[in-house]
């Protein structure tokens, strides 16, 4: 396939941020951002484009007879919505003292213990996997560092060693974040400009024992992106 033509890069680009690009060729085109510029722009440019585009649509709720044949074809025993719309005054009062009360519980918890519900909300993971969608390595970002884990059905080089990579948002290079385990448990030290919103990409690529040469990744073997929970 011809990675030199514009047209073709646009192509892709915006098939892997519609998420129509699937299977090997989502994982080819993520192996090409790590070194091509262009590809990187692309994407960058469709993201942007089709952000804009879907914050600029307004949200037009349907009418509820439209709800009302949804509801009979999925579950006929279901109460019919236009008889949900005629609840009386005092069940509407009601449900919203519910809701109410239940804001009023979720406050507290945020003001009283606001390290545990920060950490719950900013938990970030990601998750290796060979052609064969078998997990080889687990990431698990914390404050400080990432802790990684090596499966069991890692099969490791004796003679290379395997490099963490992050591609952030319009800047040029990977940034490698170190050496991954072999086995076990590794606590990766967290680079300063690891964010959540920044990274597009994190890749993993065999080097030569101790790591890249030249701090760019020597054969990128398997990508995949960041997950906030």
């Amino acid at each position: 396939m011809n990675y030199e033509n514009q047209t073709l890069i646009d192509m892709l680009a915006a098939e892997y941020v519609l998420g129509t690009l699937r299977g090997p060729a989502r994982d080819r085109f993520a192996r090409l951002m790590l070194t091509s510029t262009r590809a990187r722009e692309a994407t960058w440019m469709w993201e942007q484009h089709l952000n804009n585009l879907a914050s600029s649509i307004e949200s037009i709720p349907p009418d509820d007879h439209v709800w009302e044949k949804i509801v009979s074809r999925v579950d006929p025993d279901v109460i019919p919505i236009h008889s949900k719309a005629k609840k009386s005054n005092s069940s509407i009062l009601q449900a919203w003292s519910l809701i109410a009360t239940a804001a009023c519980i979720v406050l507290a918890l945020i003001i009283w213990q606001p390290h545990e519900s920060a950490k719950s909300q900013a938990q970030q993971i990601a998750l290796f996997k060979n052609q064969e969608q078998t997990p080889l390595w687990f990431i698990d970002v914390q404050q400080n560092n990432l802790s990684v884990k090596a499966s069991a059905a890692l099969i490791p080089r004796t003679d290379k060693d395997y490099e963490l990579w992050m591609i952030i948002k319009e800047q040029e290079a990977p940034i490698s974040l170190g050496l991954l385990p072999k086995s076990g448990r590794l606590e990766l030290p967290k680079d300063a400009r690891f964010n959540a919103d920044d990274i597009s990409l994190l890749a993993v690529s065999l080097e030569p024992l101790g790591g890249s040469p030249n701090g760019s990744p020597t054969e990128v073997l398997y990508t995949t992106e960041l997950v906030v929970l």
